[in-house]
């Protein structure tokens, strides 16, 4: 069903699919998927247990007629709305209102950070660029969690843990220094295939290390059978220059949902 409704259907696809690699890895998180109503135009809720640290949900229809979300996200026994740890990520901007009636429904004050979705389209050629000779590309394995963690703007308790956990059962690449091997730039990839925690030291801006890092994803992504994509916070032109001038297109306006008084930045 997912498959049919391309391309709008393909994050909660690809979250599904990808999960299972993290199981097959051994990873403890816990996945649920429910589908309320039919198959065909029903509500499916995925929900993702990351242990004792919080828990993550992605809402998806492919049906137009939204009365249907609204119902199941109001009357589920499924979501826990007072955790503090609850978020919403990558939710359409169709969605929305949906979501603000329902939190409003519940009596929660919730916060709303708004993107645009980056993708780099299936069939896009993908240029990699020749590397300067003083830096190499490696995969990073969990010992770089800390230090990606560090400068993560978006880090709260536990962050350091999920990033463990997405290079150990997914990957990171980052860009290394010849004759130091500092890391200058690196990005990872987590449980719905898209690209994070893209960093770039502060003293190697503008060199291009970001955008090898980003090529490099996109490549790794798609050997993996993935479909390479980003989220930027709408206003963050420097990100948004970098992700277009790779290669990747806005695919849609999309929306973080958490409590007000949860773990998360605001």
């Amino acid at each position: 069903v997912l498959e049919q409704d391309w391309p709008k259907h393909f994050l909660l696809h690809q979250i599904i699919t990808v999960f299972k690699a993290y199981k097959e890895a051994g990873s403890t998180w816990k996945q649920q998927l429910y589908v309320h109503g039919d198959f065909e135009t029903g509500v499916y809720l995925n929900l993702i247990f990351v242990e004792e640290l919080d828990i993550r949900m992605n809402v998806y229809t492919p049906s137009t007629d939204l009365t249907p979300m609204k119902k199941a996200l109001i009357e589920t026994k499924l979501i826990p709305w007072q955790e503090k740890a609850l978020l919403f990520e990558i939710i359409d901007l169709r969605f929305l209102s949906v979501f603000q009636d329902v939190f409003k429904s519940k009596h929660i004050v919730w916060e709303a950070h708004h993107n645009t979705m980056f993708m780099y389209p299936p069939k896009k050629e993908l240029h990699i660029q020749p590397l300067p000779e003083d830096v190499y590309v490696q995969n990073l394995d969990e010992s770089f969690a800390a230090e990606m963690n560090n400068y993560w703007p978006h880090r709260h308790p536990g962050s350091e843990l999920l990033h463990m956990q997405h290079l150990r059962c997914n990957f990171g690449l980052g860009v290394f220094r010849r004759s130091d091997k500092k890391l200058l730039s690196s990005a990872l990839s987590n449980y719905t295939g898209g690209v994070f925690v893209l960093h770039t030291d502060v003293e190697c801006r503008g060199k291009g290390y970001a955008g090898i890092v980003l090529q490099h994803m996109v490549q790794e992504c798609r050997r993996r059978g993935r479909i390479p994509f980003a989220t930027v916070m709408i206003g963050n032109k420097p990100s948004e220059r970098l992700f277009t001038k790779i290669g990747f297109e806005p695919f849609a306006t999309v929306n973080y949902l958490f409590p007000k008084d949860s773990i998360y930045p605001k």
